[in-house]
C-alpha cells in the first residue's frame, strides 16, 4: 500500500477530519479498448466487466482499506457511448459497518479526465486528488508523499517481504473479496 494512503488512514484514525462520513472516487477517462492491446477488457469473459473491474476495483479496495468491512452495495452500469459488450461506466454507492458512505463513479466515455479520491468527515476532508499524485490536503496542512516511480513496486515488495517473514502481505485474498463482494452487488 502506497505510503500516501497508509498517511490518509492515519489521520482519520487519528480524527483529523472528525468522524469519517463520506467518501468518493471517481476516474474518468475516454478509453475505448477494441482495437489495442487492451481490447480483452472488451469482452466480458475475459475480463469481467468494464471501467468497473478495471478502475473501480482499486477504488473500491481503497475504500474497504480506509473504512473497513462493507455491509451495502448497489450501483448502476450501462454502455452509453462505446460499442461494447461492457458498461462503458459504473457508479456504484457503498455503506460500511461504521456507517460511511462511499460513491465510486468510473467511466471510459468522458474526455474530462478525472481521477479524484476525497473522505469527508463531520470537520474537514482529506483529498487525494490525483489519486496517484503526491498531495495529500488536510484541514493540518498539505503534505507532499511522492508515489514511486513504479506504482506496483510497493506491493511487490510488500508481498515478497510476508513471504520471507512468513506473515500474511497487507493485501491478501481475504480483502479481495471484500472488492469483489461489491462488485457483485451491482453486476447483472
Amino acid at each position: 500500500m502506497p505510503r500516501r494512503l497508509d498517511r490518509a488512514r492515519e489521520l482519520i484514525e487519528a480524527g483529523a477530519i472528525g468522524r469519517p462520513v463520506f467518501a468518493e472516487a471517481t476516474a474518468h477517462d475516454w478509453f475505448n479498448p477494441l482495437g489495442t492491446s487492451r481490447a480483452w477488457l472488451a469482452d466480458p469473459k475475459q475480463s469481467g466487466g468494464g471501467p468497473l473491474r478495471d478502475t473501480g476495483s482499486h477504488r473500491i479496495d481503497l475504500m474497504n482499506y480506509l473504512f473497513g468491512k462493507p455491509i451495502r452495495a448497489a450501483g448502476h452500469l450501462s454502455t452509453l457511448v462505446h460499442p461494447l459488450q461492457v458498461e462503458d461506466n459504473a457508479t456504484v454507492m457503498i455503506e460500511y459497518e461504521g456507517g460511511v458512505r462511499g460513491v465510486v463513479d468510473v467511466r471510459w466515455h468522458s474526455r474530462v479526465v478525472r481521477d479524484e479520491f476525497r473522505v469527508r468527515g463531520t470537520e474537514g476532508e482529506i483529498d487525494l486528488s490525483p489519486l496517484n499524485g503526491p498531495n495529500l490536503v488536510h484541514p493540518g496542512g498539505v503534505e507532499r508523499i511522492a508515489a514511486p516511480e513504479n506504482l506496483h513496486y510497493p506491493c511487490v515488495e510488500d508481498f515478497v517481504s510476508a513471504i520471507v517473514r512468513g506473515i500474511l502481505p497487507r493485501s491478501y485474498g481475504e480483502g479481495a473479496l471484500a472488492a469483489e463482494w461489491v462488485m457483485e452487488q451491482v453486476t447483472p
